[in-house]
């Protein structure tokens, strides 16, 4: 058995620690620590249903930016949320490796109105990985991934928030009101630059297990964005599909 860590940033993001962000639409899936585009796993682009998939052209290109260097995160965050925005058909999402090989795609299941809630993983070759899904449970109403797999091996169900984290947060609430209140009030006197660092969310942290049991094939940290995830328990093609997908949902959410 072993772990591996690694998140899930917008390319380009050498320059984040000091705030500055280069050009750059497509998501790297790096190892945790490491900010280098040379040494990312794998590379995520996204095309239009029936678009192709080989890494020269699967990029959807952003509309030009004024030249002049290095941009804010906000920017990059901004035109990331605009690729992602929700009036526009969810594209297909496309895995390659350092080689520029392709590794796998997940493509959304079309629906005649609404966001997709259901994704086909497939591998290289067009043969299906595994069938992805989301939704809410009818009991908890917490949101949650499910993945299916063709062997019939049970699925791996990650809900957003522990329960523990979900009490916490219940008890915290009066708390959270006033947080919220002093956040607001600085978000104001700084012009909106800081609401994303300062104002306290619910749990996000999500674990995906097979029903039954207690190890985690994959988890998501939201504090720094990592996910972790044991290779005994699932496929590494399938692990990068979900957090790709994982992390571009965010984004089509704040489109």
């Amino acid at each position: 058995m072993t772990r591996s860590n690694f998140t899930v940033e917008v390319s380009g993001t050498s320059g984040s620690h000091a705030g500055l962000w280069p050009e750059g639409e497509i998501f790297m899936l790096l190892p945790e620590g490491e900010h280098r585009a040379e040494n990312a796993l794998a590379r995520v682009g996204l095309v239009k249903a029936g678009g192709p998939l080989s890494p020269d052209e699967a990029t959807f290109t952003p509309s030009p930016e004024p030249a002049g260097g290095p941009t804010t995160v906000t920017e990059v965050e901004t035109r990331t949320a605009r690729l992602a925005r929700q009036d526009e058909e969810h594209p297909v999402l496309v895995l390659h490796d350092p080689d520029k090989r392709l590794v796998c795609s997940v493509h959304p299941d079309p629906l005649a109105k609404g966001e997709p809630q259901q994704f086909s993983v497939y591998d290289d070759h067009g043969e299906q990985l595994c069938h992805i899904s989301r939704g809410r449970s009818a009991r908890s109403r917490r949101a949650y991934w499910r993945i299916d797999q063709p062997g019939g091996e049970a699925p791996l169900i990650g809900y957003k928030g522990t329960v523990a984290g979900w009490l916490g947060f219940a008890l915290l609430t009066p708390l959270w009101l006033l947080f919220f209140a002093v956040s607001l009030l600085i978000t104001l006197v700084t012009l909106g630059n800081t609401t994303d660092l300062i104002v306290w969310s619910c749990p996000r942290r999500t674990a995906w297990r097979r029903p039954g049991t207690l190890r985690a094939a994959i988890t998501f940290r939201y504090m720094n964005s990592l996910y972790a995830w044991d290779d005994s328990l699932a496929d590494h093609r399938i692990v990068h599909a979900q957090a790709a997908l994982h992390q571009f949902t965010k984004y089509r959410a704040e489109g």
